[in-house]
Parts: C-alpha cells; sequence; structure tokens
C-alpha cells in the first residue's frame, strides 16, 4: 500500500486586485510621511543645492540670478574665519562624541545591575533629554556666570574659579560638556535596552571559563552590543556636526569666535550677512563631509561590529 507524502499547506496566493488595495492602504498609510519630508526637507535641500551655485542673497530678483559655478564654494575655502569655524566643529565633535558614548554606555551598565531607585535614576538622567534647549542654557548660563552664588562661593573661599563660557580656551569644551548632559539620557537609554539583550548564558560561561570583570565586558557584552554602539556612534557624530541651539543659547559664538562653529556661522551668513549662496555652499560642504564621515564608519563596522 502506498502512502501518499503529506504537502506542507499553501496559503492563499493573493490576486492582483488584493495586491493593489493594500498597496494604496500601504501609501495612504505613509502619505503624511512623505508629504512632510518633501515640504520641509526634500525641497529645501534641492534648493540649497540649486542656491549654492547662484548669486542669491536674502532679497534678490529673480531677473538678476546668475550662475555663478563653484565661485561660492572658492570663497568659502579661501576665507579663514570660515576655515577656523570647520576647524572648531572638528574640535567640537572630538570632545563631544567619545564622551557621550564613554558616560551613556557606563550609565547604562551601572543601571543595568541594579542600583537603589533604579527606575527614579533612569528617569533623572533622561530628564535633560527631553529638556528645552533654551532653558537648560539660562541656567547653565546663570550657574557658570561671573554673578553665580557658586562662583561668588568660591572666591569667599579665596579660590580664583576660571569662568568656563568667558574663557577662550575652555569656553568650546564646556559648551560640549553640556551639550553631552543634556543629551546622554537618550545614549543611556538606547544602551540600557542593548545590554538587556546580552545572553545571561554567555556572561556566565565566561565567568566560569575564569575570564575576569574587565574581560566579561571587553570579550562579550562590548561585542554583543557593537551594533547599538555603531548606530549611537553615526547619530552622535551628525548631531555633533548639526549643533546650534545649545551654542547660540549659551554663548552666541563667543567669546570672540572661541565657540563659533560652522553650524552658527551657516545661520550668521545666510540671517545677518543675508550671503543666501554662501550659507548655502556652506551646508552641502558639511553635508559632504558628514556623508564621507558615515561612509567611512559604514565601510569599518565589518572589522568590529558582530551581528
Amino acid at each position: 500500500m502506498k502512502m501518499k507524502k503529506a504537502s506542507a499547506p499553501k496559503g492563499r496566493i493573493k490576486s492582483s486586485k488584493e495586491q493593489k488595495k493594500e498597496n494604496r492602504y500601504g501609501w495612504m498609510f505613509i502619505s503624511p510621511y512623505l508629504i512632510f519630508f518633501t515640504i520641509f526637507t526634500g525641497i529645501p535641500f534641492v534648493m540649497a543645492i540649486v542656491m549654492s551655485f547662484l548669486n542669491v542673497k536674502y532679497i534678490t530678483r529673480l531677473d538678476n540670478l546668475k550662475f555663478v559655478g563653484f565661485q561660492n564654494f572658492i570663497k568659502i575655502f579661501k576665507n579663514k574665519e570660515i576655515m577656523a569655524s570647520l576647524l572648531r566643529t572638528f574640535q567640537y565633535s572630538l570632545v563631544y562624541v567619545p564622551l557621550i558614548m564613554v558616560v551613556g554606555f557606563l550609565l547604562a551598565f551601572i543601571l543595568n545591575k541594579g542600583v537603589f531607585l533604579k527606575n527614579t535614576t533612569r528617569s533623572l538622567v533622561f530628564m535633560p533629554y527631553v529638556s528645552n534647549m533654551v532653558a537648560v542654557a539660562v541656567i547653565f548660563k546663570v550657574l557658570l556666570g561671573n554673578n553665580s552664588p557658586i562662583i561668588v562661593a568660591l572666591r569667599n573661599m579665596g579660590f580664583n574659579p576660571p569662568l568656563l563660557l568667558q574663557d577662550l580656551k575652555l569656553a568650546l569644551p564646556t559648551v560640549a560638556v553640556i551639550s553631552v548632559w543634556k543629551g546622554v539620557g537618550l545614549n543611556m537609554v538606547v544602551y540600557l535596552g542593548a545590554l538587556q539583550e546580552v545572553p545571561a548564558e554567555l556572561v556566565e560561561a565566561a565567568q566560569i571559563d575564569g575570564a575576569s570583570k574587565w574581560q566579561r565586558i571587553k570579550k562579550v557584552i562590548i561585542p554583543m552590543i557593537s551594533p547599538t554602539t555603531f548606530f549611537l556612534a553615526i547619530s552622535s557624530i551628525i548631531g555633533s556636526f548639526q549643533n546650534f541651539t545649545c551654542i547660540q543659547a549659551l554663548t552666541e559664538g563667543g567669546p570672540g569666535q572661541a565657540t563659533t562653529v560652522m553650524s552658527v556661522n551657516i545661520v550668521r551668513t545666510a540671517f545677518t550677512k543675508f550671503e543666501t549662496s554662501q550659507a548655502s555652499a556652506m551646508a552641502l560642504i558639511m553635508f559632504v563631509i558628514v556623508m564621507i564621515v558615515t561612509l567611512i564608519q559604514w565601510r569599518g563596522q565589518k572589522k568590529w561590529v558582530n551581528y
């Protein structure tokens, strides 16, 4: 007697009409985002590219527009002030990115182990991230200002504390540290989620094999959360290049030009000097730099990111 082979049940094949209906629903649900993206990101981006090759000022008649080619870019690279602001952007990023990555991981690691009032501590660390940046800047300007209660108290005790936001050498790293305090909550939460996904069996196996606490962190935990580290590294670098509100609210680019990074210079060029084309060219240069840095990271991830 021959036995019939059991065949796997096949799902019902959707008709082309049903498939088209599903596609219409899909487009309907994403259309609000697409409209928003097109109006507020896509069109301005294309306009910025076009204007960077024209002679557009804040108020320019259409019949006076001229194609100037790469003249705006040449002016930028010949302008020492703009090049100095680009250098300060890299300096700011070199302080901000490693600091927010390390502090975010350490906070997540501590909270993941369990501390007293863990949920309260987590909320307190995350609270600055959802706070208004201008309000945060006002608080720090008061705390670090010349008439700050802390500064006055230290002077009364015989100390001579520096005015961090008014010091030419310390202003930029101070702003970077304040930005880290403001944004580290997000990194902490993302890292915390990644740490909770690390299999406990792997850590226990390493412990049984005689691995020290540091070796377990270095050889097991850090490689397991490397995709999260990669994501946060890219987003932190992009954020460091885009930071404007914090610097503008704290120092307005001062003292002197000490905290005038590229983003601040772009806004000044566009809305103070009314050089719209030059500002567009500066923004395009920043976009290309960020894209190159991101591509380098993307190519290099194969060496250290474990999926």
